[in-house]
Formats: C-alpha cells, structure tokens, sequence
C-alpha cells in the first residue's frame, strides 16, 4: 500500500503559475499513490479560482473522496485539506483543532504571525479485512497553533487502538520539540527514505522539512520525497505492509 502526503497550494502549477486540478491528479498516479492526503485544497465558492478541486482530482483518479472544510475565504469559498483513496472509506469525518487564544505572536522578522482555524481527517479504512485509521492535517504557523494541533492529534492517537497513518504538512521542523508527543507516539517514514536529508520547503529552493508521514501498527518497507518541482512543497511517498 503506498502512501503520499501533498500540499498542493490550491493546486497550483508553480511553474507555469496556473491552477491546474488535472495536473496534480497525474502526478498522484504517476507517483503511485493508493492514498493521498492533500494541504491547502479550495471548495466550490464564490472567490476566483475556488472550485471543488477534491472532486476534480478525485474524479480524474476514479478515487474515493473527502473535503474537510478549515476555514471559509472571504465567508464565502471553503478551504481546507483532503483524501482521495483507492480504497473506500468506512468512516471519515472532520475533526476541529481548538483555536488558539494567544493571537498576538511575533515571527523571527518581528511580524506579527497569521492565525488561521486548522482540522484534521479522521478516515478509517480496511485493506484484506485488516482496518487502519488515516489522520490527514496542516497545523498553523503559530506555536500555540501547533501545540494546540498536537494535543489533539494525540488525543486521537491515544483513544485509537487500529494502526494509524499521520501526514501533512506540520509547518514545524524535526528538531522542534513541539512534535515530540507525536515522535513519542509514532514512526517517522523518513527513517526508511533512500532520501532522508532531503527539504520538502520550498520546492524551487528547499531549506527546511515541515512535511510528514508518521504510523503506528504497520510496517514501513520504502519512503521518498520526491524532488520534483510541482507545488511549493515536495511530496513524500511511503510503502507500507500490514
């Protein structure tokens, strides 16, 4: 079963500056990917530009499919994260992170940091009469975002006895100890990438890794971040037994 975590940035073609579904939709299959939790992904509004992307893509793959709604744009255009899957869903649903109270943060140029309400996709699925649970999330720049996303993921984990598969795009590096429930918790694929030193930000000039696939109760047999300038993010890919 083979695994891939994307921040698609709406799907937007970063070369050619266009949002183009069908591309994205291609590079899942081309990357082989039975499950794909995606970042950053538009709904059908009002906005410019915001269409329901989960279903194109989805429906170019001929894949089963979930849009979980973060935030509305302008209170009108949905915005959130996604899975489209190979394989059905027994059960998916959204699951809000808490906002955070303290919304006064300062980023390392003295800015003032963007808040921005956050989810995850719980989706339970089963392969060869085996179920397994897929968390799908992007937590917030902030720290109180993030710690706020961590405690509710481990919450997840915790109350969860199925083997579990986390990605998306933490906005947080390896070292930062805000992820260290999670690490304490959870496998990190990268231990198996034949590319393990490798950024997944920004793509065109890759400095830090924010992006992960993290599991519990299966067996990781391959991983990969893929190097190839789609999105602003690298993708990574993992290969999983039960």
């Amino acid at each position: 079963m083979r695994i891939m975590t994307f921040n698609i940035q709406h799907a937007l073609d970063y070369k050619n500056k266009i949002i183009d579904t069908g591309l994205f939709a291609r590079k899942i299959k081309e990357y082989g990917a039975d499950i794909c939790g995606l970042n950053e992904v538009r709904g059908e509004g009002t906005l410019e530009g915001y269409t329901d992307q989960t279903n194109s893509i989805a429906d170019e793959l001929g894949f089963h499919r979930y849009f979980g709604e973060a935030i509305k744009v302008d209170g009108t255009s949905p915005y959130g994260n996604a899975i489209v899957s190979k394989l059905p869903f027994k059960s998916v649903e959204t699951i809000k992170i808490p906002d955070s109270d303290n919304n006064d943060e300062i980023n390392r140029d003295g800015e003032p940091v963007h808040y921005e309400s956050r989810i995850i996709i719980k989706a339970v699925l089963e392969i060869e009469g085996k179920e397994f649970c897929v968390l799908v999330t992007h937590m917030g720049l902030a720290v109180s975002e993030r710690i706020n996303a961590v405690n509710t993921l481990c919450e997840i984990i915790d109350n969860t006895e199925i083997p579990i598969i986390l990605m998306g795009d933490f906005n947080s590096t390896p070292n930062e100890v805000i992820l260290t429930p999670l690490f304490d918790r959870l496998e990190d694929t990268n231990s198996f990438a034949i590319n393990p030193n490798v950024h997944t930000f920004a793509s065109y000039k890759p400095e830090i890794k924010i992006d992960y696939i993290l599991y519990r109760g299966l067996k990781c047999t391959y991983a990969e971040t893929i190097e190839e300038i789609v999105s602003d993010h690298f993708p990574i890919i993992a290969e999983f037994e039960f």
